[in-house]
């Protein structure tokens, strides 16, 4: 996919990073592909799937329908959102410079309204990031975070991925142990649904009602009502 991808970017603008193993607290995290460009640092989540495929952006799980059978699958913008900040914590930048980004290949169909930053097919993905003009990084700085990453990287041995299913095998019996606690209102720790990132407890000028809106604003516009 790394060569499909490059063709849909203009590789003077933009440098594809692909399949990366990056050390993180307690382990190690795999990310498909990592886009840095002036316009920011894209890191994408890849899903080869076939069949319909039900969710949304506040959703803890997601759907796929295939004939007669039917499965969950997690969020893959959650499941993204900790490579964003792996590689937000390991470049030292502002989380306004990174985006999330999830794209389906294969033949999946979306059966339900989906996020604005989840692509169908590598086509879509290029546009999507397309629309990002705002020039928020130098030549310099893009060199020097794609040798930060590479340096970074783990070498992607057999013994090193073997290794990383290891830390996965490990956090998924760790949350089965461990049941789902969903942060109170007041801490202002909650998801946003657009993006993943933290949300800030606002109030609308007009109405005087208070809701969440995204840490990220303006570069994402999503929203929670405030119960």
């Amino acid at each position: 996919m790394h060569n499909a991808l490059t063709s849909v970017l203009s590789e003077p603008d933009y440098k594809v990073l692909t399949d990366l193993i990056l050390p993180i607290a307690g382990g190690t995290t795999q990310i498909d592909h990592l886009v840095l460009s002036r316009f920011g640092i894209f890191v994408i989540e890849t899903k080869n799937m076939s069949g319909w495929i039900f969710g949304g952006a506040d959703q803890q799980k997601w759907t796929q329908v295939q004939k007669r059978s039917k499965r969950s699958f997690q969020n893959p913008l959650r499941q993204n959102y900790a490579h964003v900040k792996a590689v937000q914590k390991i470049l030292n930048v502002d989380q306004s410079t990174l985006h999330n980004f999830v794209v389906f290949t294969g033949t999946a169909e979306p059966k339900t309204a989906m996020p604005e930053s989840v692509a169908w097919g590598l086509k879509d993905l290029g546009k999507l990031i397309a629309l990002q003009k705002m020039q928020i990084l130098t030549d310099v700085q893009v060199d020097t975070y794609s040798k930060k990453l590479r340096g970074e990287a783990l070498e992607g041995t057999k013994a090193m991925r073997n290794e990383h299913l290891k830390n996965l095998e490990k956090k998924v019996a760790a949350k089965k142990r461990t049941p789902t606690k969903i942060p109170a209102v007041s801490s202002g720790q909650i998801a946003c649904p657009r993006c993943g990132a933290e949300m800030i407890k606002r109030t609308n000028r007009r109405t005087g009602d208070a809701f969440w809106g995204c840490s990220s604003f303006p570069k994402c516009k999503g929203t929670r009502k405030a119960t």
